[in-house]
């Protein structure tokens, strides 16, 4: 590192391995659903500081002294990372093959393999959300950060090995892409938040802040209070996030600088020590953070596997089992396979690569397996993989026919009769609409009636209303108005569909859990679900009455049952483990969360005369709603319904659409 750079000792601190295990716990207690860390997440944040930090010292002393090499720095990051991963991947999937349905066990191989190619955080930006229902039965859904952090590991030495080439402006380079990433991170986690959670460029500034820290970004501290100051000021700030923040919480964004800054200052005041650094540097805190890799490893496959087989509620004792029976993986990973591999003499640079890609090798033939075998469903009877194989059985779109673009460029997809006759209805929706097009499709046909199908997934259909928990992209407000627009100009199509999952617009809160629904009128609005209830209410009046204004009949479709678990997966694991579906719904439980949607639909009845479909009549007439008949699944998830299930609400979708058949005929009889 250039003269005037500082670069700190890269001596042991025992006030790091207690600063990793304030990271590591508050994520085990956030994953098991232990209160009050809320926020548990944003130790992942400290970890990144942490290593950026330890990174840029050893590299910055190496560089210092003319000794730095690229292949020990890789080996070094071989010796440290790939026993302990590899051996979570290859236990997790030994004991996904006794646990998993082929589906999951399926999307297990897919991602094994992107994590041995350290692109797992690129894998699971494109499949799922950290924040969501499905993230619960990914195994190896945590491996993302390490996805990152070896992401920068490869280029980050080579950015410092530019910076000494280009005169020895570390810091200012270090800085300029650290303020890079961060507007980049700003940019997109409002756009696009996934991709701000998951890819490595967004992320990059918190490394670098450690990083930025190494170089001394920060001056030394001169006084003993100042140190107590700066490290309990570190401390609230993590606090603060660790107590404050939730799943809802924007993150990362700005919300990312408490962690960030917080790491950054506990690790800067334990330069000069601190009440704080003193406490980290205990017994306990410095023999967890010792563990903590280990820990990170082995917890969430735990957590996964606990879950996916129990009803997923976590109770104290659930809780603790969980924590302790980490803790004891954790340690004997770290005795046995971590220390091992790290302190091995034998270990050269050539056996190193040759270790790492023969595990990559097996990895990727692995999950090549898994993947491509649809899960080696053999594995299980064909009854549980037949009821597996109905997830995902929902009616789907084209992508060129669905969303924005197909009502701009008016190239709605055909719903009905394909008899060439105008279109004379429109199904309209979210995706709630594709998965009714089955019995759309069967009554139009039987009725020889065309119609057309606007749907954008995710956007109900509540004019001049967004999805606030969406990306600010998914502009549900235009989409809405853009096929009004359209009704406007379509004057054969006098009857419109309405169909969208009210029952999450009027309650916010999902029953199987995950982010909420927020809904408000622009992006500045405050995200509140006390809100939401009128807002519906609001939204749909506008709806009806705009389209009664134009002459169009409205008809709105009843919400469909929701349930609190996927339905074809619960019931293939009802099978399989020869255990309770827990998949009960009572008629009186459907009309109780539905009670504000059935108070806002009677009212557009009496006002605009608007037609309602119940299928909860059909669905739950027996007081309990169906979850198959015939054997076969009539839900595709926990609240859309299957192909199966949407063709059994054919007959109503007939009787609703045959007034549009009587005008039919009276007017070609005059």
């Amino acid at each position: 590192m250039p003269v005037g750079e500082a670069c700190p000792s890269t001596a042991y601190r025992r006030d790091i391995d207690g600063l990793r295990a304030l990271a590591v716990l508050p994520v085990l207690f956030y994953h098991v659903d232990l209160w009050p860390f809320s926020g548990g997440f944003v130790g992942v944040d400290i970890f990144f500081v942490i290593s950026g930090y330890l990174i840029a010292s050893i590299i910055g002393r190496e560089l210092a002294e003319g000794r730095f090499s690229l292949t020990d720095f890789y080996v070094r990051r071989i010796r440290r990372i790939f026993p302990a991963l590899f051996a979570t991947i290859a236990v997790t999937i030994i004991v996904g093959s006794r646990i998993l349905l082929p589906l999951d066990y399926r999307a297990l191989g897919l991602s094994a393999a992107a994590t041995v190619l350290f692109a797992s955080n690129l894998h699971f930006a494109r499949h799922s959300g950290y924040f969501g229902s499905a993230a619960e039965e990914a195994p190896l859904l945590h491996t993302w950060s390490l996805a990152v952090e070896e992401q920068f590991y490869i280029l980050f030495p080579l950015l410092m090995l530019c910076a000494v080439r280009a005169g020895g402006r570390t810091r200012l380079l270090l800085g300029a892409v650290a303020l890079l990433s961060f507007g980049t991170a700003l940019l997109l986690v409002d756009r696009a938040p996934v991709l701000a959670f998951y890819l490595p460029f967004p992320r990059a500034w918190e490394l670098l802040a450690g990083a930025l820290l190494a170089t001394g970004l920060l001056p030394p501290l001169r006084s003993r209070w100042a140190a107590q100051l700066c490290a309990l000021a570190g401390l609230a700030s993590i606090g603060w996030a660790l107590f404050g923040f939730s799943g809802a919480t924007v993150f990362p964004g700005l919300n990312a600088l408490y962690p960030v800054l917080g790491a950054m200052l506990i690790l800067h005041a334990g330069q000069g020590g601190s009440a704080v650094s003193r406490m980290l540097a205990g017994a306990a805190p410095v023999a967890v953070g010792r563990i903590s890799y280990s820990l990170y490893l082995w917890h969430w496959p735990l957590v996964v596997f606990w879950t996916y087989r129990t009803d997923g509620d976590w109770r104290l004792r659930e809780q603790l089992f969980i924590i302790l029976l980490s803790l004891l993986l954790a340690a004997l990973s770290w005795r046995f396979i971590e220390e091992p591999f790290r302190r091995a003499r034998r270990f050269t640079t050539g056996r190193a690569f040759a270790l790492a890609g023969a595990m990559m090798a097996a990895g990727c033939g692995a999950g090549a397996l898994l993947y491509l075998s649809g899960g080696l469903p053999a594995r299980v009877a064909p009854s549980v993989a037949a009821l597996d194989a109905a997830s995902g059985s929902m009616a789907y779109l084209p992508e060129r026919c669905s969303g924005m673009a197909a009502v701009r460029h008016r190239a709605l997809c055909a719903v009905g009769a394909h008899n060439g006759t105008p279109p004379s209805f429109l199904l309209w929706g979210d995706s709630h609409a594709h998965a009714l097009k089955p019995a759309f499709d069967q009554a139009g046909d039987a009725l020889g009636l065309s119609g057309r199908i606007a749907s954008y997934p995710a956007c109900p259909t509540l004019l001049g209303l967004d999805r606030l928990d969406q990306p600010a992209s998914h502009d549900c407000s235009a989409f809405n108005a853009q096929v009004l627009a359209m009704l406007r100009d379509s004057p054969t199509i006098h009857t419109v569909f309405l169909v969208s999952r009210w029952g999450l617009c009027a309650n916010g809160r999902r029953p199987e859990g995950g982010t909420p629904c927020y809904l408000g009128r622009d992006a500045d609005d405050d995200r509140s679900l006390s809100r939401d209830a009128l807002l519906f209410r609001a939204g749909l009046r506008e709806s009806v009455r705009a389209l009664t204004g134009m002459g169009k009949r409205v008809i709105l479709v009843a919400p469909i049952p929701e349930f609190r678990r996927n339905v074809p997966e619960s019931l293939a694991r009802a099978e399989l483990y020869s255990e309770p579906a827990r998949l009960d719904l009572s008629l009186a439980d459907y009309l109780r969360r539905q009670r504000g949607v059935f108070g806002a639909f009677d009212e557009m009845r009496r006002r605009f005369a608007a037609g309602i479909v119940y299928p909860h009549r059909l669905l739950c007439r027996s007081g309990h709603c169906a979850t198959m008949m015939h054997g076969v699944p009539l839900y595709s998830d926990d609240d859309h319904l299957s192909r199966q299930g949407s063709l059994l609400l054919s007959g109503m979708v007939y009787q609703a659409m045959r007034p549009i058949r009587d005008r039919a005929d009276h007017q070609e009889k005059r």
